[in-house]
């Protein structure tokens, strides 16, 4: 019987029926209610919608969470508590959890790379920096929590005040949310420019990321500034991983531009490893159905 899956963010909730093959039979999404009577209200209606193709619900969430009380408890951007047990029917189908970052990991991993590397990191760009870690084939979970690489402090800059309360995360120098920020703003310092022209009809962050345009110096020195961060959090994470591969997806997955080869190209410049490679990085294979697709392979392959 089929999964139906939830990505929850910060901004929108994803969801679609995944059947055994792992194949996206319909696919939707709303926008992220703002506190938990709403989200239950919302991801009750859509369950009773597809109640009768479906035999387990899976729901993959931007924050922390418990997994044997079936509850959210916080995220920096999804910041209320969520008790699960409330949704409708509650006992009518299985019922599964985790956090958004590990179920895209495992995704990717489980469908791309599981025949090639054993060690796998994934970062998802979007609102905030989601993050999983597969170790030896295995879904790195620690106490339960483990992955939560948005919040590194790698920031040189402390004034950068994340949503969790920290300072100096690796989220609020490098998100995709940051790289649209960071446009609209050059945008509205220079009208005329390629950029501004660009963003202007594609309104994604990613652009910046596009080496075809003719970039000001100012604008260069904003994109190298978020590649460089993206780098030593990169960097900082093969150190204490040693991993083979880097995976990065989330909401620029269908338009990453040239983010791969900038990233490669200042960590070659800037960085050496004797007798070490360090790991190659792609953009994930499954774009953004990685988080519906990952929550419905956890599902499948991991008991209750």
């Amino acid at each position: 019987m089929n999964c139906l899956a939830f990505d929850v963010g910060g901004t929108t909730v994803k969801y679609g029926v995944i059947d055994r093959s792992y194949k996206v039979l319909k696919k939707d999404k709303i926008p992220t209610p703002d506190n938990e009577e709403k989200f239950i209200d919302s991801i009750s209606e859509i369950i009773k919608e597809n109640i009768l193709n479906i035999s387990k619900v899976s729901i993959a969430m931007p924050g922390f969470v418990n997994f044997e009380k079936k509850q959210y408890s916080y995220g920096p951007n999804l910041q209320y508590d969520i008790n699960f047990s409330k949704l409708v029917n509650f006992t009518d189908y299985e019922f599964y959890l985790d956090n958004d970052g590990n179920v895209a990991a495992y995704c990717e991993y489980l469908l791309s790379y599981k025949n090639k590397f054993s060690n796998l990191i994934m970062l998802t760009f979007g609102t905030g920096v989601g993050g999983g870690i597969i170790s030896e084939g295995k879904l790195l979970r620690g106490q339960g929590s483990a992955g939560e690489l948005g919040h590194m402090l790698t920031s040189n800059n402390r004034n950068v005040l994340c949503g969790c309360g920290k300072k100096g995360c690796y989220e609020a120098s490098v998100a995709a949310s940051v790289w649209t920020q960071r446009c609209s703003q050059l945008s509205l310092e220079n009208k005329t420019s390629e950029l501004s022209k660009r963003f202007t009809e594609k309104n994604v962050g990613s652009i910046i990321f596009d080496k075809n345009l003719n970039l000001t110096n100012e604008e260069k020195n904003v994109r190298d500034e978020i590649i460089q961060n993206i780098s030593d959090g990169l960097i900082s994470l093969f150190e204490i991983f040693n991993n083979e591969v880097f995976v990065l997806g989330g909401t620029m997955s269908s338009e990453p531009f040239d983010l791969i080869d900038l990233i490669t190209s200042d960590i070659q410049k800037r960085y050496k490893f004797p007798s070490r490679i360090f790991p190659e990085i792609f953009i994930s294979n499954q774009g953004e159905d990685s988080g519906i697709i990952g929550a419905a392979a956890l599902s499948f392959n991991e008991e209750n």
